[in-house]
């Protein structure tokens, strides 16, 4: 324990002398750093100041002219000359709307054409009626570069032509005397910084602090070396200036040195201010690092004497995530069907090999009514107990809306809202939706944010088992996750599924699972695996799939569930059944409905005469006299012998037509009874007919064979 303490006493000792070296480095760069920039704002800000008040003059001086002038028309050279005069101004300008110099002092300025020049069009914003005035920096004048000349322009009233005014750097410098001098006299920078400000020909300085007020008369009095000084060129706004070092008024200084309007401008700060800067910077950290490093041996100490304790708690804890992990094992695999559907119509499988950190991978598949097939496949965010809870939710709420509405897009919509309503832990989930209409082979699907499956694809579209397949990806577009945002608005999408044709499932461990280069399985080899097998069982692609993604993997640690599922069609249903009001029309809809399925099913012409005859007179009689609310019609056609059995099932009145005595038929119409003579007629057309009473409904089953 001692001897743990002298290391970690020498080992802080030394840290500190090192931080001490850092921080004193540290502090002279800041210092420099800081420095540098208030030097250069102090000229930049001058700059700034220079240019406002020139611009408020140029712009009182072309107010001016506007009044006098009045409006933009043509004036004599002589008159121009009298206002520039007047006015103290090197060229004054009258230009009309379209941009032409109407007047000037300078006669070689008229019916010089601004707009379109690249120098001059900034100016035409002035007729627009909103523009004000238009001020631009000095340039070299368009007659004779030498010249610099600044350019400030105020519109006549409604935009219609503007007054523009120019003052040459060479009176302005004449201008600057005055106006630096009672800039410059009590400007400060930072604590005992100062200005300086000579006539550039002459050295004699026309602003001078005030604490050396009498003490020189011109720069090189004050110190200045010009030969010694640095020029500092101000290209941009953002352009650090060159620092030197002078002795002014005795003082070692940090200096700028800058021309501007034939004056020279030095910024200077004394060195004083710059150590001091560094002083205080090294002192605050070699007091803050001191009391770091005097509690850095406790900490150590102690982080060696808790380390014990936190080996033995995350031990225990490891224990307690395993057995989470296997209960989150168990409610993810007790969430998943156990059995395989049996399907005259359809193959389907579906497998979830979870990962070491379980997440929350789920598939489902169910019956929604005698035509209509659902499925789906689901990843929930996030690992373990949570996420297999939340799994256990969505898959509830899923199942739930699509056996209530059919309809995956609008049972996505409404198992988004209620997730979103109650979702404390903000997960969220990904799933693709689809319902297998098992007469037309559509499939409706809506995606929430999911890998799109995919197809295996006949090449004869889809009509039969032996021909040649293809693999096509499904990238309709796809709505957001589920429980991310509410209010979402599912949109529902269709694909046909052919006989023979397959639909391939997955989540994202298949595509993104890597091998130990950290490279993904991803989309592309899972279609080339998907090609080789195309006429495949549903097990078999899974397997395969599964074995694909095993093999590319080598060994690499499985980082998410891996789920699959697939559904091959396999042939078109001998069952149908459908609902009908109980109206006069939806007879004839009932006639179109089983006329349909009479024909796709091989039905003989006769024959499919004489079950119309048989539904016309078995509909007829629920619509006008069971009292029923609906009625539903079933067909099951059956090969030995061909032919089909017709139902009929409604919730009227309890009634048995075969219990009714057939009337006489060798009896006048007179003599014979009402009624009776329909449901003969259906006795003596069909091969079988038996009625029974369930539940409340009515059953009435006709047999017809193809061959009678």
């Amino acid at each position: 324990m001692k001897r743990r303490s002298t290391i970690i006493g020498a080992i802080s000792l030394f840290v500190y002398g090192a931080l001490l070296v850092v921080t004193w480095m540290i502090g002279t760069q800041q210092a420099a750093e800081k420095t540098d920039a208030q030097l250069d704002y102090a000229i930049l800000d001058f700059r700034s100041t220079i240019g406002g008040a020139i611009d408020t003059m140029l712009g009182y001086v072309a107010k001016s002219a506007v009044r006098h002038i009045g409006k933009a028309e043509r004036r004599t050279i002589e008159d121009m000359a009298n206002i520039a005069r007047t006015l103290d101004i090197d060229e004054v300008n009258v230009v009309n709307r379209a941009g032409v110099i109407l007047a000037s002092n300078d006669p070689h300025c008229l019916g010089v054409v601004m707009a379109g020049d690249p120098v001059m069009e900034p100016f035409m914003a002035l007729t627009n009626g909103v523009t004000a005035s238009v001020s631009q920096p000095f340039r070299p004048h368009a007659r004779n570069p030498k010249v610099r000349a600044k350019y400030l322009a105020v519109a006549f009233p409604g935009g219609d032509g503007f007054v523009q005014v120019g003052l040459d750097e060479r009176h302005l410098a004449a201008m600057l005397p005055a106006i630096l001098g009672y800039i410059f006299d009590e400007w400060l920078l930072g604590r005992t910084g100062f200005f300086l400000c000579a006539d550039a020909s002459t050295d004699k300085l026309i602003s001078n602090p005030s604490r050396h007020r009498n003490e020189a008369a011109t720069l090189s009095d004050a110190g200045f070396d010009e030969e010694a000084a640095r020029p500092f060129e101000i290209v941009s706004n953002i352009e650090p200036g060159k620092t030197f070092r002078q002795k002014l008024f005795g003082e070692k200084c940090y200096c700028r040195n800058y021309l501007f309007g034939g004056h020279r401008f030095v910024p200077a700060l004394p060195a004083r201010e710059y150590y001091d800067t560094r002083t205080v910077f090294v002192s605050v950290l070699a007091v803050l690092l001191f009391i770091v490093l005097a509690a850095f041996a406790w900490f150590v100490d102690r982080i060696f004497r808790d380390s014990d304790r936190l080996a033995a708690f995350y031990a225990v804890e490891d224990e307690r995530r395993a057995k989470d992990m296997e209960i989150a094992k168990t409610i993810q695999n007790s969430a998943l069907p156990n059995a395989f559907p049996e399907s005259q119509c359809f193959r389907l499988c579906a497998a979830m090999l979870p990962a070491k950190d379980v997440g929350g991978d789920f598939y489902d598949y169910f019956t929604l009514d005698a035509n209509h097939y659902a499925f789906l496949v689901a990843d929930v965010s996030g690992k373990g107990i949570t996420a297999a809870l939340y799994m256990m939710t969505a898959k509830t709420l899923i199942k739930d809306m699509l056996l209530a509405v059919h309809d995956p897009a609008l049972a996505l919509t409404r198992a988004n809202k209620e997730l979103c309503a109650n979702n404390p832990a903000n997960m969220f989930l990904t799933a693709w939706v689809g319902v297998l209409d098992l007469e037309t082979g559509i499939v409706t699907f809506a995606n929430a944010g999911h890998n799109p499956p995919v197809r295996i694809v006949g090449k004869d579209g889809g009509k039969s088992m032996d021909a040649e397949f293809r693999t096509d990806s499904i990238n309709d577009k796809s709505g957001p996750m589920l429980a991310f945002m509410d209010g979402i608005e599912y949109k529902p999408h269709q694909i046909p599924l052919g006989i023979g044709e397959a639909l391939f499932l997955y989540t994202d461990g298949v595509t993104e699972a890597t091998d130990e280069k950290m490279e993904l399985f991803g989309e592309e080899r899972l279609e080339e695996t998907l090609r080789v097998m195309p006429n495949s069982e549903p097990t078999m692609i899974c397997n395969v799939v599964r074995a694909a993604v095993a093999a590319f993997a080598a060994g690499a640690p499985q980082a998410d569930d891996i789920t699959v599922l697939a559904i091959r069609r396999i042939a078109a249903p001998r069952t149908f059944s459908r609902s009908f009001p109980v109206t006069i029309a939806a007879m004839a809809d009932a006639k179109d409905y089983l006329d349909e399925k009479l024909a796709a099913n091989d039905c003989p012409p006769a024959i499919r005469s004489v079950l119309d005859i048989i539904l016309d007179e078995i509909a007829s009689n629920i619509v006008r006299h069971s009292g029923a609310s609906s009625f539903e019609i079933g067909m099951e056609f059956v090969d030995s012998p061909a032919g089909v059995k017709l139902s009929f099932v409604d919730d009227g009145t309890a009634y048995d037509p075969l219990a009714h005595v057939d009337p006489d038929i060798t009896l006048s119409a007179e003599e014979r009874p009402i009624g009776g003579l329909g449901i003969l007629m259906v006795k003596k057309m069909s091969d079988a007919i038996a009625y029974n009473r369930l539940n409340n409904h009515n059953y009435l089953v006709v047999t017809k064979n193809f061959g009678r």
